[in-house]
């Protein structure tokens, strides 16, 4: 492969840094200390970011030296130190919010404790201990040369914490897959701009729990990561979103309080009755996922009945009627 001028003027400094300065040569220490080459082999005018320049350059992880900073400097007093956020507040009367503002993309934390915390990166196949700008370009370059599902909702619901740098680097994923120099549209499976509204969200919340009883908030993200982001748009979260479609949070078999408490209860069949089903004792397993008889169970006992606590709920259980069971539009 013919290589430019400037192609061999880089390959030549990265195996000249390697073999006769014996410098590190991971992407946090270059950072720092060698900026200017980063910005040069980042550009994709040469390669393909850093991971593929050092290959180019007959160099790879494997062989080349890695390190990681102890300290880092107050971009404000100079002074060096593991981690910032009790400096900012005690000398600087800054918090780290205010701190990043004035001064973008400086860390406030060592690159050494960053890699300490950062669980999502110590299993193959990556090879930087912590993420950075960089490191998402190179990520999202492997994952496409290898031929990986890069669609956002699947990464989104596969590797979150590679969609969620994407989104803290660059503004959005897709901002990042454009950054990678690859094609948007060429990785989405469906037209990117799809029309959402709260309406097809809850039309969507149904038809899943009709396919299959949904058994927790983190089961909508594993089977429908694209609903999971537009419940949290449209209505702040899973949880209200849920009960916007008629079904009650308490019902989920695997949702992180178990136990049915007096409010609970009384939410349940609001939701319900909200939602226009049927509140009576004979129609609620067809809405509660196996969960009807506790939440008769409960009431009995907490309100002498289940009429009572209906009652209580302020509904008058005489005249409520509601559909049997849910339904979904134009099934």
């Amino acid at each position: 492969m013919r290589r430019t001028a400037a192609q061999k003027r880089i390959l030549h400094r990265l195996r000249t840094l390697h073999a006769v300065e014996k410098q590190p040569l991971n992407l946090t220490y270059v950072k720092v200390h060698h900026p200017k080459l980063l910005r040069q082999v980042m550009s994709l005018k040469h390669f393909r970011g850093w991971r593929k320049a050092l290959e180019a350059a007959g160099l790879g992880y494997d062989v080349i030296r890695t390190e990681l900073s102890e300290l880092i400097p107050c971009e404000i007093c100079g002074r060096e130190m593991k981690a910032l956020t009790t400096h900012l507040l005690a000398v600087h009367e800054l918090s780290r919010a205010e701190y990043e503002a004035l001064h973008p993309g400086a860390p406030t934390k060592s690159d050494l404790m960053r890699a300490q915390t950062t669980w999502s990166l110590r299993e193959p196949p990556h090879w930087e201990p912590v993420w950075s700008r960089e490191y998402v370009i190179d990520y999202l370059i492997f994952k496409h040369e290898r031929g990986d599902d890069l669609a956002p909702w699947t990464v989104y619901r596969d590797e979150s914490c590679l969609h969620a740098n994407a989104k803290a680097y660059f503004g959005s994923y897709r901002a990042a897959i454009e950054a990678a120099g690859i094609n948007y549209r060429e990785i989405c499976h469906i037209e990117p701009t799809e029309r959402w509204t709260p309406e097809k969200v809850l039309e969507r919340l149904r038809r899943l729990h009709l396919e299959r009883p949904l058994e927790s908030t983190s089961d909508i993200r594993r089977r429908d990561s694209r609903l999971y982001d537009r419940c949290h748009h449209y209505f702040g979260g899973t949880v209200p979103a849920l009960e916007a479609a008629g079904i009650p949070y308490i019902c989920l078999t695997r949702r992180r309080r178990p136990a049915w408490t007096r409010q609970d209860v009384l939410r349940a069949i609001r939701v319900l009755a909200q939602a226009g089903l049927s509140i009576r004792p004979e129609a609620l397993p067809a809405h509660l996922n196996g969960q009807a008889e506790c939440l008769l169970a409960t009431a009995e006992q907490m309100f002498g009945s289940y009429e009572a606590a209906v009652a209580r709920a302020g509904i008058d259980y005489a005249t409520h009627r509601g559909r049997r069971r849910m339904t979904v539009t134009g099934r």
